[in-house]
């Protein structure tokens, strides 16, 4: 199955078309803006000139004589429901206005970004209320227009969704196909990627906006399935994109349709959810804009930098090296959004931004590393972070942040006042330091750099390389520092209705309502195994956290099996955790640990090592995160911190919990050796995976399947119906699959599926 193939898929060639530019031609029309939150001097908006759109008998729409297809190549879809309202950008001028009776928020976009600016918000069903956000208040978003003082701001709950600004359906197509690519002057033979780019397009979306993507699978020998990491997926469970969960994979030839709401705002990424895919590039940035909790400039915002680590071998080559030795394998070089540079030949320039003098500018961090946390920092400048994950928090000023996989960071830099004059022409070092402890690497890169430079006029002497120097800071493998990330709008966490204080031992419950995780190792799977593990010759060395290392079925997802629930349960390999039917104001607990040896119950092999966890579905409360072992180590005289946190203790009467508004976010490091408490509310409906970000860990099973208030889930899928869509997508799966000449190795076809397959 997972072999990298040298097939390369022929992709589309597709007509484009664009708005033309304003120039008083006859293709474009003013609008005057009502409401003008910039200087009424500029120039007035201009949008393009309404031409009839039809639709042919395929189903396809046309825009005068062009297919409606893309968008300046990135994959957005015009839609004739949307194109007859307002232009999709600002054309570069970053604006606030009304139109006709409902508010357009212009949304921050820095000139080299490139596509026409900003983004336009737009939300034509609320005719009562008008923009208030810009760079002299990036706190507020709307306002209504009755004198009631009503705002949609920073402190609006975004939980709930009735509170959400109503926007725009926002269409995407993007198409995966295999190619090589060349990001840091090496090819890497068996990329796969979206729209023939590395990193994927950057989906852009506003603050209560639909986003509705088709995926095309142009793959010869994979499935795929595209998970949008840190979305809440509210009442949507069945779109979160976790193959042999909600779906099953959407097979070669074959597209599916993913229709969530953007209820949070700020950063992510999107990336393949099919076994280790998303490591040879199927990934890519999303934005959804919204308030801040700081200050910046106009049009001073730039896209998603995406810190990756990358081999110059398909991840499905180093897989079965991983199973056969045991030993992880070893990144070979560090990228800056899809840039890096390696080796003595031909390679890409280093990644780039420009500053100016005395602004503060948006920066968006993301790590979508396989393996790898990194430590972020330009030299010489300060950056203040505003927003972990998609949470907003009360900004802190730092010279450097870490990040683990999966996680995301806001993050304000201010440009110097003289920046040009401080540093050798205005140029500095932009650095992404690999943690120690939390990377692996063949031979260095002790980093990889970018560059910030403050002037663009003068090369080549403004355009030399910098010679600052970093400040010091440790690079140890951590999370940011638990007391900084204080979310601005505040939660209370409440006691656990999953945990009873009156069990003695939670290690007697049932294996589907426990609450207490230890991730180790544990050889498994064999010829004489009821386990469905591949490969079977004998048994191999797998990741787990519950009964056993994780395996789905990749045809059989778990979304249109929960009327055989006892059959899931009981087949260990699942590791299902059902949560009781819960109100949406009660609250599930979840201890994981990292165990250093103890306990060795079952032949599982315990040993220090961090692991970025990712809870789909929600984000929650970290109410503790510690470094030191949850067990006892009789051996060594260690009292483990596993008894201050009996069933009798884990609540909130603990003073050793934090209950008061603690961090929150989707993606936690756990620390080697040590444990985590978290907590989140049971008002998501679903099947949600938890799991570790390491995409080798995850393959080898480190994962567990949540099934959050099962009774509702039914009435959920119904009502958007939604199950026969992924029916219909299960049979053209299975046919696919069940041909064995669609496999790579087509002699054995029972070796399809040699991981975990998310």
């Amino acid at each position: 199955m997972k072999a990298a193939s040298v097939w390369t898929s022929i992709v589309q060639v597709f007509n484009f078309f664009t708005f033309p530019s304003s120039g008083g031609d006859s293709d474009v029309s003013s609008q005057k803006p009502l409401i003008p939150h910039t200087d009424p001097e500029q120039p007035q908006f201009v949008t393009a000139k309404i031409i009839p759109i039809t639709k042919n008998e395929f189903g396809e729409y046309y825009h005068g004589d062009r297919l409606m297809v893309q968008e300046y190549s990135s994959g957005m879809v015009y839609h004739p429901d949307d194109y007859k309202d307002v232009p999709l950008r600002t054309g570069g001028v970053e604006r606030s206005f009304m139109y006709k009776e409902h508010p357009i928020v212009g949304t921050p976009k820095n000139g080299q970004e490139g596509e026409e600016g900003g983004l336009n918000c737009h939300y034509p069903y609320m005719k009562n209320w008008q923009p208030c956000y810009g760079p002299e208040n990036r706190t507020c978003w709307l306002e209504a227009t009755d004198g009631s003082g009503k705002r949609i701001d920073i402190d609006t709950d975004y939980e709930n969704a009735s509170l959400v600004p109503f926007g725009k359906t926002r269409y995407y197509h993007f198409d995966i196909s295999e190619e090589p690519i060349s990001p840091d002057g090496m090819t890497m033979e068996h990329g796969k990627v979206f729209q023939r780019r590395y990193p994927g397009p950057w989906i852009e979306a506003c603050w209560g906006d639909t986003i509705e993507v088709t995926i095309k699978n142009n793959l010869r020998w994979n499935g795929t399935s595209v998970h949008w990491h840190g979305i809440r997926q509210w009442e949507t469970f069945q779109f979160d994109g976790v193959n042999g969960i909600t779906e099953c994979p959407i097979a070669p030839g074959e597209t599916f349709t993913y229709r969530f709401r953007a209820l949070q705002y700020g950063s992510a990424w999107y990336h393949s959810h099919y076994s280790l895919q998303y490591g040879d590039g199927l990934l890519g940035p999303i934005t959804i804009y919204g308030p801040s909790t700081a200050q910046f400039g106009a049009n001073e915002a730039f896209r998603p930098l995406l810190l990756s680590d990358w081999n110059h071998r398909s991840v499905f080559e180093d897989w079965p090296l991983m199973m056969s030795t045991g030993v992880a394998p070893e990144m070979t070089n560090i990228l800056i959004n899809g840039t890096g540079q390696f080796g003595w030949g031909p390679k890409p320039e280093k990644y780039t931004i420009w500053l100016d003098e005395g602004q503060a500018h948006m920066l968006i961090l993301v790590n979508t590393a396989v393996d790898t946390t990194f430590v972020f920092s330009i030299d010489n400048h300060t950056l203040e972070v505003i927003e972990a994950d998609f949470v907003p928090i009360k900004p802190y000023n730092t010279t450097h942040i870490k990040i683990g996989i999966g996680q995301r960071y806001h993050v304000l830099v201010h440009g110097h006042e003289n920046g040009y004059k401080t540093e050798r022409y205005g140029n500095y070092w932009m650095r992404a330091t690999p943690a120690r402890k939390c990377s692996k690497f063949a031979f260095g890169p002790d980093e990889q750099m970018g560059i910030v430079r403050y002037n663009r006029t003068m090369p080549p002497r403004g355009w030399q390389d910098p010679l600052s120097e970093p400040s010091l800071y440790d690079t140890m493998c951590a999370d940011e520092p638990y007391d900084k990330l204080v979310p601005w709008r505040p939660w209370t966490v409440g006691d656990p209705v999953n945990i009873d204080p009156k069990v003695e031992d939670p290690y007697t419950l049932p294996n589907n309502s426990q609450y207490i995780f230890n991730v180790g190792m544990i050889s498994s799977g064999g010829p004489n195994s009821s386990m469905p593990y591949i490969p079977n010759d004998k048994a191999y060395t797998r990741w787990m956290m519950h009964e056993a290392p994780f395996r789905i079925n990749f045809s059989d997802p778990t979304l249109l099996a929960l009327d055989r629930i006892n059959e899931l349960i009981d087949k260990p390999y699942l590791d299902v955790v059902t949560l009781p039917n819960a109100t949406d104001d009660q609250w599930v607990w979840m201890v994981i640990t990292a165990p250093d040896k103890i306990p060795q119950e079952g032949g599982r092999i315990f040993f220090p090592a961090a692991h970025p966890m990712h809870l789909h579905g929600h984000d929650f409360a970290l109410l503790r995160q510690s470094k030191k072992n949850w067990y006892d180590d009789l051996e060594i005289g260690h009292e483990g911190e596993g008894r201050w946190f009996t069933p009798d203790k884990l609540n909130c009467r603990n003073d050793k919990l934090k209950c008061d508004n603690p961090p929150r976010r989707d993606v936690v490091l756990l620390p080697a050796t040590g444990y985590v408490i978290i907590a989140f509310k049971a008002d998501n409906p679903g099947i949600w995976i938890l799991h570790c970000h390491i995409a080798f860990h995850a393959s080898s099973g480190l994962a567990i399947q949540i099934i959050e208030n099962k009774e509702r889930i039914p009435e959920i899928l119904g009502r958007h119906g939604s199950r026969e869509a992924i029916e219909e997508s299960c049979e053209s799966w299975r046919a696919w699959q069940s041909n064995p000449i669609n496999h790579w190795d087509w002699h054995h076809p029972d070796h399809f599926q040699d991981d975990s397959g998310v």
